[in-house]
């Protein structure tokens, strides 16, 4: 299964979004997710907007802080690749057929008739302290394309062993496994069985602009797994 890299963009305006949207695509990367700590939900659909006409087959994808699933995918562009929320409210004390919101969000998706890949938050960062990693990811795996966990904080990479769990479960139910916290050079090589890698602090010069150099060097590091010790 191939691996892939997207760098994660902490979109502050028009010009340093396209910015750094095109610095991330020239160093090699598979896509980009946008993200909006600093400004609204419709701002950054706006500059979303931008960004996919000067980019229009680039894989892009948003994480639209302030807004629940629901309310997300009522008002996105339909031609965003991914959408990924940190919480998908899916959870591990209710049985498949007892999870109404997941439900409602399937439903929505094919209503709304969009093809992109769901990004949902399990064992993830800030939410709901997960008791049994295999139960929760195949539950989830109902639910969303793309198992997103994380560390226990922003910057901080989750465990190996948890990993291993989840991305075991997540393969048997053909779902893909996402890492979106703590990756850098220094420790990708520890997650061989993970899909997809969403990556910030670890290429960055700071909050809003990424490092085109550790780009290359961990997209290189992500699809190639034996040179990770030379780079």
């Amino acid at each position: 299964m191939e691996r892939v890299f997207y760098p994660v963009i902490h979109v502050e305006d028009k010009k340093q979004g396209i910015e750094q949207v095109a610095l991330s695509l020239l160093s090699g990367a598979d896509g980009v997710f946008l993200i909006n700590h600093s400004i609204s939900y419709f701002k950054l659909f706006d500059i979303y907007k931008y960004i996919r006409i000067i980019f229009p087959k680039a894989w892009i994808g948003i994480n639209c802080l302030g807004l629940d699933p629901l309310a997300v995918i009522k008002r996105m562009p339909k031609d965003i690749n991914g959408l990924w929320v940190d919480n998908p409210y899916i959870y591990e004390v209710l049985g498949y057929d007892d999870q109404e919101y997941g439900i409602e969000v399937l439903e929505l998706i094919e209503e709304v008739n969009w093809n992109g890949l769901y990004f949902g938050g399990v064992a993830f960062k800030y939410q709901r302290k997960v008791k049994d990693l295999t139960l929760i990811t195949s539950i989830a795996s109902r639910f969303m394309d793309v198992i997103t966990t994380s560390g226990p904080g922003t910057g901080i990479a989750p465990s190996v062993e948890e990993i291993k769990i989840m991305s075991r479960v997540a393969h048997k139910n053909k779902r893909k496994l996402a890492i979106a916290s703590g990756i850098s050079l220094s420790n990708v090589r520890d997650y061989t069985s993970a899909d997809i890698f969403m990556v910030a602090t670890g290429i960055s010069y700071d909050f809003t602009h990424l490092n085109p150099e550790l780009i290359k060097r961990l997209q290189l590091a992500i699809k190639f797994k034996d040179i990770c010790r030379y780079i």
